[in-house]
C-alpha cells in the first residue's frame, strides 16, 4: 500500500489513506504523517481498528503522550496491554469521551468552539479521537483554522492584538457545555495567553482565544474587552475557515491544538457515541 493525503476542504484537514497503523509504523511513514498535520492541521486516517496501544503509539509519533490531566471531570485511564513479544505495556493518558461507557466524559449535547487546555500554562500540542461507536447522525466536530481567521483581520484590527492577553478559565454548567457559570468559582483553572500566538514549527500567527473559555483581555476595560472578544469570536467562526468531520466508527483523526478552534454538534442522546481520546503535550504560547 502507498500512503495518499487527500484535502478535504479549503480552510483546513487531510485523508490519510494507504496505512494500516495496527502494524508498526515506519520512519518515513511517521515524517509523512508530521507533515501533513503541519499543511493541514488535522487530519484522518479512516478504517482503523485500534486497541488502546495502538492509539497511544500512533500519538507519540507526533511528541510525548500527557499521561496526566488536572481537572476532576476529566480523569484520564490507564491500562496494560501485552506487546508481540510478550512484555506487559502501560497505556497513560486516556479518555473515553462517551455517553454510556464507565468513566465517559463530555457525554452529551452541542460544544461552543474552544481550544484544549487553554486554561493551562502549557496546552496540548495535538488532540487525537479516535472513533468507535457512532450516532446516526449529528455529533459531528466543528473545527476552526485560526491562522486563517488572523491573516484576514484588518491590520488595524491585527495592531491591537499586540501584546495583549485573555484570560481562559475552564468552568461550565456539567448539564449545557455552552453555557458558562457566572459568576466563576474562584477555584475554576485558568491562565492568561496571547490573543494572538506564534506556531513553533511553521512560525505562522493564529488566534488564540475562543468563545467557550476565554472570558476577557487582561487590562482592558471591561466593556472594550467585551466587543473585542465578541468580534474576534464572530470572525474566527465564520464558515469560509470551517471544516465539519462526521465520525464514521474507524476515523482516526489528529488535530493540531495550537491554530485550529473546535466545536460539537448536538445529537440524540438516545443515540451512542464513544471515541477514545489522547492528548501530546505541548508548549507555553508566545
Amino acid at each position: 500500500m502507498v500512503l495518499s493525503v487527500r484535502r478535504l476542504s479549503e480552510p483546513l484537514g487531510a485523508e490519510i489513506t494507504g496505512i494500516d497503523l495496527r502494524q508498526p509504523i515506519s520512519d518515513a511513514i511517521k515524517a509523512a504523517l508530521q507533515q501533513a498535520l503541519l499543511d493541514h492541521h488535522f487530519i484522518v486516517v479512516p478504517g482503523q481498528a485500534l486497541n488502546d496501544l495502538q492509539h497511544m503509539r500512533f500519538c507519540e509519533v507526533f511528541g510525548e503522550i500527557q499521561s496526566e490531566r488536572t481537572v476532576p471531570s476529566l480523569s484520564s485511564i490507564s491500562t496494560k496491554w501485552s506487546t508481540s513479544d510478550n512484555q506487559s505495556e502501560e497505556v497513560v493518558g486516556m479518555m473515553q469521551v462517551s455517553n454510556f461507557v464507565e468513566d465517559g466524559i463530555l457525554p452529551n449535547g452541542e460544544m461552543w468552539f474552544h481550544s484544549d487546555q487553554c486554561y493551562f500554562d502549557t496546552p496540548c500540542k495535538c488532540t487525537s479521537l479516535h472513533s468507535i461507536v457512532a450516532p446516526k447522525s449529528g455529533g459531528h466536530t466543528r473545527f476552526s483554522n485560526c491562522i486563517k481567521a488572523y491573516e484576514t483581520l484588518p491590520e488595524e484590527t491585527q495592531r491591537r492584538l499586540d501584546g495583549r492577553t485573555g484570560m481562559n478559565i475552564y468552568d461550565y454548567h456539567s448539564e449545557n457545555m455552552c453555557t458558562l457559570k457566572t459568576p466563576h468559582s474562584p477555584n475554576a483553572p485558568r491562565y492568561s495567553h496571547p490573543l494572538a500566538r506564534f506556531h513553533p514549527e511553521t512560525g505562522n500567527r493564529s488566534l488564540y482565544l475562543n468563545r467557550f473559555m476565554t472570558d476577557h483581555v487582561v487590562d482592558m476595560d471591561p466593556d472594550e474587552s467585551r466587543n473585542l472578544l465578541d468580534e474576534l469570536f464572530d470572525h474566527m467562526e465564520q464558515e469560509e475557515f470551517i471544516y465539519e468531520h462526521p465520525w464514521k466508527v474507524g476515523d482516526l483523526a489528529i488535530w493540531d491544538n495550537r491554530c485550529l478552534l473546535h466545536a460539537r454538534t448536538d445529537f440524540d442522546p438516545s443515540e451512542k457515541r464513544q471515541l477514545r481520546r489522547f492528548a501530546v503535550v505541548g508548549e507555553r504560547p508566545i
